[in-house]
């Protein structure tokens, strides 16, 4: 019986991801018990925001961080401060950006459908370039800069493609002509040292999810240039409460509805200072390849699985493929059946989710997030549905 039952609510064991709709990441005893003592009085939130950000840009070596709720608050924080940057006039009028530098770059081959738009939640307007198929090159992203570009926005995750026009690249591009280049990186926390590989490149802005560093789902934060940071924070909710100088109202910030807890920001902190700091072979990778062996004993000679293609995510069988850890299940069947078995899993209670893009006839089974027992679970289920 778990406490969800009480609402009607079933228990989701994670195979999948830091999934949003799962509730993005586990929280360790030590964030859960930080969270509790914040709890118990208040802060100042601009100085806690303020000083957590400057912690974090410590720890990255990065000249400025801001937290915010979410990597998605984050990019449309980071387009507002593009476009119009710290004056309060101008800051009113979004998202109505007529006539204002609002114009945002991107490849067509390298979108994060959804996300993307963060860019014009705040009044932005797209220029795509290049072929969604063929990708983009250099001179194209060059070509399509005017006097009405605010950014350039470059989705990080996209750049293993060989067609897309590589972050190193657009970066010079930027710097030539004066346009900042805004990177979705929400998930690249590992290495621990990848954060400040993006400042040794010269990013602009950074933003990052806060579950990809075991804090709270609504969390999140943005570094990189100090002037952009700075306006950054005076967009955010807080800048609209407080600001540096306590003038409630004085900056009608488009980010006011993008609000923080302080047991969050405290959440995320001491998430953030232990994911730097702690052993990820030794206190992550380790248990959850354990938990895959397991797994895979128990499902490997189960008669609905003798055709199937079973193989470690990553390959080698060791260490970790960006947040993922586990057994790739490829099936001699349509997607639609595929799916199909899918969905039969989440029937149980508790429900099992593997990670799936609906699209294919494989999934992963991840055990990146599974808790102690979770694996028996997923393999009693497994010999039900393949038994």
């Amino acid at each position: 019986m778990s406490i969800y039952s009480r609402y009607g609510v079933k228990r989701v064991v994670n195979a999948a991801f830091h999934l949003t709709r799962l509730g993005g990441s586990t929280l360790t005893p030590t964030v859960l018990e930080a969270m509790d003592e914040a709890n118990k009085s208040y802060a100042y939130m601009w100085d806690l925001i303020e000083k957590g950000g400057e912690h974090i840009a410590e720890k990255i070596n990065a000249p400025a961080a801001w937290i915010t709720s979410g990597a998605f608050n984050a990019l449309v924080l980071a387009a507002a401060a593009c476009m119009v940057g710290d004056d309060p006039e101008t800051m009113r009028k979004l998202p109505h950006t007529e006539g204002m530098k609002n114009e945002f770059i991107i490849q067509r081959s390298a979108r994060l459908l959804v996300y993307d738009r963060s860019m014009e939640v705040a009044g932005g307007k797209f220029v795509f370039v290049g072929d969604e198929n063929w990708g983009c090159t250099p001179e194209q992203i060059e070509r399509a800069i005017t006097d009405k570009t605010a950014g350039i926005h470059y989705a990080y995750p996209a750049m293993r493609r060989s067609t897309i026009c590589p972050l190193e690249k657009v970066l010079e591009i930027g710097k030539k002509h004066g346009v900042p280049v805004i990177v979705d990186a929400a998930g690249m926390t590992y290495p621990k040292d990848v954060q400040s590989k993006f400042m040794e490149m010269g990013c602009d802005l950074v933003a990052v999810g806060g579950k990809y560093v075991g804090g709270p789902n609504s969390t999140g934060y943005i570094y990189g240039r100090k002037d952009l940071v700075d306006a950054i924070a005076l967009h955010s909710f807080i800048g609209a409460e407080a600001g540096p100088n306590e003038q409630s109202g004085y900056y009608r910030s488009l980010g006011r509805g993008y609000k923080l807890d302080r047991q969050e920001i405290i959440g995320l902190l001491v998430a953030f200072d232990e994911w730097m700091e702690m052993d990820h072979n030794k206190e992550r990778f380790q248990p959850a390849w354990e938990k895959v062996r397991y797994i895979e004993k128990g499902i490997k000679d189960l008669p609905g699985l003798k055709d199937a293609r079973i193989q470690y995510y990553p390959r080698s069988g060791e260490g970790t493929g960006y947040h993922t850890i586990g057994l790739q299940v490829s099936l001699d069947i349509s997607v639609d059946e595929t799916n199909k078995l899918i969905r039969s899993l989440r029937e149980g209670d508790p429900e099992v989710w593997v990670r799936n893009w609906g699209r294919s006839s494989d999934f992963i089974i991840n055990a990146i997030n599974l808790q102690p027992g979770d694996e028996e679970i997923i393999v009693q289920r497994f010999k039900e549905i393949f038994g």
